[in-house]
This record gives C-alpha cells, structure tokens and sequence, in this order.
C-alpha cells in the first residue's frame, strides 16, 4: 500500500470522525432520556396500580434495547434530519428535567415527538424497531403484565 493510499485513508477516517462521535454521542443522550421517561412511567404505573410495585422491570437499555434506540435514530434522522433529532433530544432533557410521574398518563407530557412527525409515526418507528416489542417482553418476563390482568 503507497503512504498517499494510507494518508488518504487516515484523513477520511478522520472526516468521518466527528459524524461517527455525534451518532454516538446523541445515541447516548436518547438513551439516558429514554431511561427516565421509563422511570417515570415505570412510578407512574406504580402508583395507579400498587400491585406491580417490585415487579417492574430495570429501565436501562441492555443490547437489543440500544440497537432498537439506534435504529429509531437514525428513522428519526431520515425523517427530520439530523437537526431535527437534536431538537428532539433537547426538548426532551427540557421536559423531563420537570416531569412528573402522573405527567406521563394525564397527557400533560408531549415531548420527544420532533417537528414535522406524528406521534402515530414515532409508535410506528418504535414498533418497526422492535423498542415496543422489548418493553412489552420486559413487562411480561417480570410480571406486570400479569398483575395488571389479575386485578
């Protein structure tokens, strides 16, 4: 290999760069906010229905839950473009920052839908990669599922 071919290499990899650490560095901050918004729909629930209370599941994204965040991203990004996910993210950390738990079943909690998409298209991108599928597994592996429909 000719050092031009490796120095042209280098400086695409080092172009490519700073694209690579925003992906992962929005991937972070959607999934440290998803992981809230669960606790507290996870403490929502909890207080509606008493009867769950030590059987919900951990919030954080374990492997399949980052890949199904990851594809959301980037379906969101296909959608609204990439500043349409960063105003996502910041509406978001605004929102959950002063929610409350109750704020995630009264309706008083409408962020994290971005501009220019519906809330049936965000369930339709979530459910398309697989996020649905995994909370609902995670429900139903520890049990909510069937407290909530033996009351």
């Amino acid at each position: 290999m000719t050092s031009f071919a490796i120095r042209a290499g280098l400086v695409a990899a080092l172009i490519t760069l700073p694209f690579a650490a925003s992906a992962q560095s929005q991937l972070d901050r959607f999934e440290a906010l998803s992981e809230r918004m669960t606790q507290l729909t996870y403490q929502g629930l909890a207080e509606q229905f008493p009867q769950i209370n030590g059987l919900l599941p951990s919030a954080e994204w374990d492997r399949p839950m980052r890949r199904a965040g990851r594809c959301a991203l980037r379906a969101y990004e296909d959608e609204v473009g990439e500043a349409g996910v960063i105003a996502m993210l910041n509406e978001l950390e605004t929102a959950i920052a002063s929610a409350r738990p109750s704020d995630m079943f009264d309706g008083s909690f409408s962020a994290g839908v971005p501009e220019g998409l519906s809330a049936q298209d965000v369930q339709r991108i979530n459910t398309e990669c697989g996020g649905t599928e995994l909370q609902m597994q995670r429900l139903a592996e520890s049990g909510v599922m069937q407290a909530l429909q033996s009351d």
